[in-house]
């Protein structure tokens, strides 16, 4: 019994993710130290910051959407498709759901529901440009999806600029959404956005579908080999679809969520200002694309990116550390940095926790 408990602990402990992070810290402070600051000391700020008083509502109110683009990127990537055009369809779907929030007549809460299933779609169709460019024009997904952000950008700066514009505003953006439309608050950690609830039922729910589904085989079966899974019968053009519509469904209702639960009105380039689109990507691969993983690394990413600023402003190290330490993070688990634990270990043991620990979640062609 006990011999079980230490080699589970080992593989919780011995993994590429975990020892990735603690070389990120290591380096951290190292840096740290170079600049005469304390390390502990600038640490332990940057936990308290992140974890304590306002810092744990804003660590949460980051996550949100941090969680929801790593479930976009996710979608796709289990389907073998590189999508780099979250933030696209993050801002397209944003605006969309934020117009009907705004200008939707009618009861509050239904404005509201109708604004997250437009801004999903929104999303959704957007997403759905690079799929019909690969599947019926040949086109490269990886760069259609990234160039497919800047015309997204440039249309949305457009509409809030002139025809949906707030003409008392000296910011180029939408008028306030009213109050009856906006996403309720929960009576904990300092009154989030009822986002939270519905960001965990996505996690669930993703856990579940990628697991149990057929569409979760069948994405997953693309994923590894597309020719193999097209003589095996799957629709690959059809699952490439499928996929990039639901990720481009989650990433607009995540915009959505930023305007209507958050910010009140659609500013031009502030959805893409905050990052959320890229450090998704980021959460998403430090988590193999695994539902669960996400939901903690994007919490972690997000405590880590607040907890740098609460750093910064007790002990004066800047809060870029913390941009650096989640770069480090990525480059070392990319890097494949693997402690062999040998000593006591049984030989088929080793061969399974090397398969499931250090192999990627495969990209194939569709």
């Amino acid at each position: 019994m006990a011999e079980r408990a230490v080699a589970f602990a080992r593989r919780i402990v011995i993994t590429p993710v975990t020892l990735a992070m603690v070389f990120a810290f290591v380096f951290g402070a190292i840096l740290i130290a170079v600049t005469g600051a304390n390390p502990l000391a600038a640490y332990r700020e940057m936990v308290a910051g992140a974890f304590t008083g306002s810092g744990l509502r804003n660590s949460i109110n980051r996550a949100i959407p941090v969680v929801g683009m790593a479930l976009s990127v996710s979608v796709a990537f289990r389907a073998g498709i590189i999508n780099l055009g979250g933030e696209g369809q993050m801002v397209v779907g944003g605006l969309a759901g934020s117009a009907v929030a705004i200008f939707m007549p009618g009861p509050g809460p239904v404005a509201m529901m109708a604004a997250l299933l437009t801004g999903a779609a929104g999303g959704a169709l957007w997403g759905l440009l690079s799929a019909f460019g690969q599947t019926r024009l040949r086109l490269p997904i990886l760069i259609t999806s990234l160039l497919l952000n800047y015309p997204a950008r440039a249309i949305t700066g457009y509409l809030v600029r002139f025809p949906l514009a707030d003409e008392g505003s000296v910011l180029a953006s939408t008028p306030v959404v009213p109050e009856a439309a906006r996403l309720p608050r929960l009576p904990f950690f300092g009154g989030i956005s009822m986002t939270l609830i519905l960001v965990l039922i996505m996690v669930v729910a993703a856990a579940y579908v990628y697991q149990r589904s057929v569409f979760g085989y069948e994405t997953e079966m693309v994923g590894f080999n597309g020719v193999f899974s097209r003589y095996g019968g799957v629709d690959v053009e059809r699952r490439t679809m499928t996929a990039m519509a639901a990720a481009g469904a989650v990433a607009g209702f995540i915009g959505t969520h930023m305007v209507v639960g958050d910010a009140y009105r659609f500013v031009d380039g502030e959805l893409v200002a905050a990052g959320f689109a890229w450090t998704g990507l980021m959460v998403s691969l430090l988590a193999f694309n695994r539902p669960l993983p996400i939901l903690a690394a994007g919490v972690f990413f997000a405590a880590l990116q607040i907890g740098g600023l609460a750093m910064q402003r007790s002990s004066g190290v800047s809060w870029q550390l913390a941009q650096v330490i989640q770069a480090v993070v990525i480059v070392a688990l990319s890097a494949r940095i693997v402690v062999p634990w040998r000593k006591g270990r049984d030989r088929s043991m080793d061969q399974d926790e090397l398969v499931s620990d250090t192999e990627p979640v495969p990209v194939g062609e569709v």
